[in-house]
């Protein structure tokens, strides 16, 4: 999604609403400016794909200093395909919370090259403070995987990415990223 928006000191919030009206992915982000200014603003949702094709609401709004309640709603009707990534998480979902100092167990079906892809827990700023690589369990087609991820118990609280990609053979560049926000709290 992306978009323009002169939000309270530059914060928004994006999600998209299942159509039998369940949050699929929830997102807090910033423009690139806000409090009178018009910014920008770019960012994806990511959230395991539907069986068959399903038509969701996409929300971008800010959230009301005054009482926390949504304000400055805007709405755009889309419908998801079925088509599969080559990687996505199914657990944890969008926007779970995690303890400092405990594990975050990720789950999910993966269709890389040998299998191997590289899971991260990132910071707003892209630094990767959790890295491992992780196998699916066949290389031939779509497959489970899963990973425990130790969460630093000095990791600060705060919104963070969880990331999963694969490599390209080719120049080692990364490729089919599949990336949703959690909170370490």
């Amino acid at each position: 999604m992306s978009g323009t928006s002169n939000t309270f000191e530059a914060a928004l919030t994006i999600d998209a609403i299942g159509a039998s009206d369940e949050t699929l992915c929830v997102r807090h982000i910033m423009a690139t400016s806000g409090s009178g200014t018009p910014g920008t603003w770019a960012s994806e949702l990511a959230f395991p794909p539907p069986e068959a094709g399903e038509a969701i609401t996409l929300r971008a709004y800010e959230l009301s200093a005054k009482d926390g309640s949504i304000i400055n709603l805007v709405e755009r009707e889309v419908t998801l395909t079925a088509d599969r990534p080559p990687i996505f998480i199914t657990s944890p979902v969008c926007g779970a919370a995690v303890a400092p100092g405990s594990t975050l167990a990720v789950t999910g079906r993966a269709f890389v090259f040998e299998a191997q892809f590289t899971l991260e827990l990132r910071t707003a700023s892209g630094v990767a403070v959790v890295s491992q690589h992780v196998y699916a369990e066949r290389g031939d087609q779509e497959s489970d995987f899963t990973a425990i991820l130790a969460i630093q118990s000095a990791l600060p609280i705060g919104l963070y990415d969880l990331v999963a990609y694969s490599t390209s053979a080719k120049d080692g560049s990364p490729q089919d990223e599949f990336s949703m926000q959690v909170q370490v709290r």
